[in-house]
């Protein structure tokens, strides 16, 4: 009896701690995240943005169209000078002392940049596309998300549909939340 017991509130104390989601459509394609994020939408110049503000008040922003950037092409190394320290943000600073970087007097030497650099990715299959899943090195210091080179379009850069959707200095729960809607992405209009 008494181990029914504690079997019964163990299943009630998980069932209770079980997040909800919801499946926001954005029109383009959709999304399930956590049921307490928003959808918000902006205005564009020259490609559709919107993105999603979490519980914690972090902003996911999208970038849909032909302009939408690849984060990890500006993977720069966390090698510093005192001008370089100078351009950081108040956040960056704040967070710096927790990363691997390298302060230096001179950019000049011999200093391997690949080993500060501040992304790593990998590719993964999101609907029916391949997708660069982007992660800081460091926790916390700088962009999560994912980008798609061409949705529609060909090789040539003029016609292509590119996406990308990204949150920076994420906290590790939000990040990895955020890691797991990218995977429910689902392109309607692209992928039948």
């Amino acid at each position: 009896m008494r181990k029914t017991l504690s079997i019964l509130i163990l299943l009630l104390i998980i069932s209770c701690t079980q997040r909800e989601y919801k499946t926001i459509d954005f029109g383009q394609f959709e999304i399930t995240v956590p049921e307490n994020w928003n959808k918000y939408e902006a205005k564009g110049i020259d490609s559709y943005v919107g993105g999603i503000i979490t519980e914690t008040n972090d902003t996911l922003d999208f970038d849909f169209g032909m302009y939408s950037g690849d984060l990890s092409r500006s993977d720069f190394p966390m090698v510093y000078d005192s001008l370089g320290l100078a351009e950081l943000t108040e956040k960056e600073l704040e967070l710096l002392p927790k990363t691997k970087h390298l302060i230096v007097d001179s950019i000049t030497g011999d200093i391997d940049f690949k080993e500060y650099l501040q992304y790593q990715f990998e590719y993964d299959s999101i609907d029916c596309f391949q997708a660069k899943i982007i992660t800081p090195r460091n926790k916390g210091f700088g962009g999560t998300g994912i980008y798609i080179d061409s949705l529609t379009g060909t090789k040539r850069n003029f016609d292509k549909i590119k996406f990308g959707f990204y949150g920076f200095y994420l906290k590790e729960q939000v990040q990895a939340e955020f890691l797991k809607a990218l995977k429910t992405l689902k392109f309607k209009k692209y992928c039948e």
